[in-house]
């Protein structure tokens, strides 16, 4: 089950730091699930207060739970996709630094609600560079953290070693989420042109 979880993060979180604003726009359903799963499994460790690796049946649980809710979001809430993203990113950011500062519970919680509600403050103003921003470091906690389930003794994917005043983590996950960040700004235009265009050609075609 470990391996299991530490895959699913993995992957969450490459696509996520990849291609967070591009599978927005094209694969938004998608997009919304692969954020929904890493909100859902921090969630379950900040509510049973486990480590990385334990209980993680419930974990794995609250990921898919967050995955369909997200993913269902997409379609039943067309008003609000915007400040539901913002929901998403934000509480999925809140339970990452909630966890590398070896917070769990009511504070670990608190993070996560205080940074589910800044986050769907500034999607409603800055959409585009928030989406950029926050999956790209968050996409690179996700994969830190499933690096590390698979392989515990990698102390440098360790980011619950930060709380206890470990650099190297804090570093790796700094440089993975600006490289995923440059990498996104770099294609920002070239993704919403190409998804614009898509739109239009399709509303000619209907």
């Amino acid at each position: 089950m470990i391996f299991v979880n530490g895959i699913l993060l993995i992957l969450a979180g490459l696509g996520v730091m990849g291609f967070g604003l591009l599978l927005f726009y094209a694969l938004l359903p998608l997009f919304y699930a692969f954020f929904g799963l890493g909100a859902g499994y921090w969630l379950g460790s900040l509510i049973t207060g486990a480590p990385e690796g334990e209980m993680s049946l419930v974990k794995l649980l609250f990921g898919f739970g967050g995955a369909v809710f997200f993913a269902g979001g997409a379609y039943f809430f067309e008003p609000f996709r915007r400040a539901l993203i913002g929901v998403g990113l934000g509480s999925l950011l809140g339970g990452l630094i909630a966890s590398a500062l070896g917070l769990s519970g009511f504070l670990g919680l608190a993070i996560m609600l205080a940074a589910a509600v800044i986050g769907a403050g500034l999607t409603v103003r800055v959409f585009d560079t928030f989406i950029v921003v926050s999956s790209a470091y968050g996409g690179a906690g996700l994969a830190m953290d499933g690096i590390h389930l698979i392989f515990r003794s990698l102390d440098i994917v360790d980011r619950s070693a930060i709380a206890g005043g470990a650099v190297m983590p804090a570093i790796v996950w700094i440089v993975a989420g600006t490289i995923a960040l440059t990498w996104q700004f770099r294609n920002l235009d070239r993704w919403v042109k190409k998804v614009t265009s898509s739109v239009k050609q399709e509303s000619r075609n209907e």
